[in-house]
């Protein structure tokens, strides 16, 4: 008779994290593995079968809002109610420590698992993908690289767009790719960023984060995204589907939608992320 368990995610347990990623053609490194997971040690959780890992899922607090992701089950253990249970654990956890709603990103294979456990739809969130092409320098001389001293004012203006102050993901972020974040003034105020990294055979875009308003700033983001990354590299990029500027600048640049996920909820829908102004998603796995 086998035996489940769940115990806390150890950073001993990020390489069978990794291998089961790339299982899933989730293209996340094993370094970007390690840092969701410093995020928020106590909410990540594996499971194990007669003490042998079995499967994993990541959560992140950003107070009133919770998130998870990286919820894989390994093949051989797939539907014996394991992914339940470890998800059960991640949303209860956010619960405990008074997070009001939980989101989350579902493949539509599997959302009817999660509209069973009390989730809801809110939205599509794209998946695009393009190859970076030779790009003249940005014109705008407000786009500048990030400062280290100047993540905490980003958190701010990022918090009153995508919902909740996910400084300790920005943070991280910028730690590991400084080189890679890059960010918009106006007047001396924040109107956008943008910030990508490296995966396993490319790199993703996000978060990009910008004024609605302006599309030009958000163009001028990107562009200057691509002058740092070069030529002819693969580029993935997750869109929320009601932000339409950003799926026609995409297009404008030839990338073409592979796939999608549905964006869903657990609780109290939130009611403070402007959509609009979110360009990219840092994740499905944290938002």
């Amino acid at each position: 008779m086998k035996h489940f368990s769940i115990r806390p995610f150890e950073e001993g347990d990020i390489d069978f994290a990794h291998k089961l990623n790339m299982m899933e053609h989730w293209n996340d490194t094993r370094n970007d593995i390690k840092r969701i997971f410093s995020y928020e040690p106590n909410g990540c959780f594996i499971a194990t079968i007669n003490n042998e890992p079995a499967g994993h899922v990541f959560s992140i607090n950003y107070g009133r809002l919770g998130w998870i992701g990286l919820l894989i089950v390994s093949p051989e253990h797939r539907r014996k109610g394991v992914g339940t249970l470890l998800l059960n654990k991640a949303k209860n956890c956010l619960l405990t420590n008074k997070a009001k709603t939980v989101r989350l990103e579902a493949e539509p294979t599997i959302a009817d698992m999660y509209r069973k456990l009390g989730f809801f739809d809110e939205y599509d969130s794209l998946r695009f993908t393009g190859v970076s092409k030779k790009t003249k320098s940005s014109s705008n001389h407000y786009v500048k690289p990030l400062r280290k001293e100047d993540v905490a004012k980003l958190a701010e203006f990022d918090a009153e767009h995508f919902g909740a102050n996910r400084i300790k993901v920005l943070r991280g972020l910028y730690q590991d790719n400084p080189q890679f974040c890059f960010v918009s003034h106006k007047e001396s105020k924040v109107s956008g960023y943008i910030i990508h990294r490296e995966t396993e055979d490319g790199y993703r875009i996000g978060p990009w984060v910008c004024n609605s308003e302006n599309q030009q700033v958000a163009g001028e983001l990107l562009m200057k995204c691509l002058e740092s990354i070069g030529q002819n590299k693969k580029l993935y990029v997750g869109v929320p589907a009601p932000n339409k500027t950003a799926i026609q600048i995409l297009q404008d640049l030839n990338f073409e939608q592979y796939s999608k996920s549905i964006r869903m909820y657990f609780g109290k829908k939130l009611e403070t992320e402007q959509v609009d102004h979110v360009f990219a998603i840092g994740g499905p796995e944290k938002g």
